[in-house]
């Protein structure tokens, strides 16, 4: 079974990228917001190694760092107040169709806990 998952590595987490060897060793400094998809290939400890449409990435995570995990969800499964994001494709009778859809629950929103 595949598992995808999604880490927003913002300032609770950085990417890590392997040194040249050229002068000093430094820490690698927080990266601007970014969302990685992918399939997890390891995880041990704060290093988490994904393998993502553009090739492997390794992370180091925070304690902060948030986690999300897409799931199926039938329609039913929206409710009012939640957000949809959709992904649609052109259409010639309607204008669009929507291919893929994503419910962002409202507490989530709202900064709970769903």
């Amino acid at each position: 079974m595949i598992v995808a998952v999604a880490a927003a590595a913002s300032v609770a987490g950085y990417a890590t990228a392997g040194s040249s060897g050229a002068g000093p060793a430094t820490e690698p400094s927080p990266a601007t917001a970014a969302t990685l998809r992918g399939v997890v290939q390891s995880l041990s400890g704060d290093s988490l190694r994904l393998r993502t449409s553009t090739g492997e990435s390794s992370l180091k995570l925070a304690d902060a760092t948030v986690f999300e995990a897409a799931r199926p969800a039938a329609l039913g499964d929206v409710r009012p107040g939640d957000w949809l994001n959709v992904g649609a494709v052109a259409h010639a009778q309607t204008i669009f169709a929507i291919v893929s859809a994503t419910i962002i629950p409202e507490s989530i929103l709202a900064g709970t806990p769903p």
